[in-house]
């Protein structure tokens, strides 16, 4: 028998002997999903410090975009209006 072919053997033996759980593999399952793991950081590591620049200029943007493009959408009956007053019979 060859070295290869007496490995697939233990590795198959191997993954018999195992009990087969429902809950364990769908654990693992769900776990493949999550961007990180949550897991507890060492007691000895320092918390990283806030960037307020980085948080400042993501709101910032945030604020740039929205703000305009729902005035927008929500006020274009408003802008239409104030148009269009007095105007529909000469159009």
């Amino acid at each position: 028998m060859s070295a290869a072919a007496a490995a697939a053997t233990r590795t198959a033996a191997t993954a018999v002997r195992r009990p087969f759980s429902f809950y364990t593999q769908v654990r693992s399952m769900g776990r493949a999903f999550e961007h990180a793991p949550y897991e507890r950081f060492a007691a000895t590591m320092k918390p990283q410090r806030p960037d307020y620049a980085k948080n400042l200029t993501w709101t910032a943007g945030k604020v740039v975009t929205y703000f305009p493009i729902f005035g927008a959408m929500l006020g274009w009956p408003v802008l239409c209006k104030w148009a269009l007053d007095g105007q529909i019979g000469r159009l």
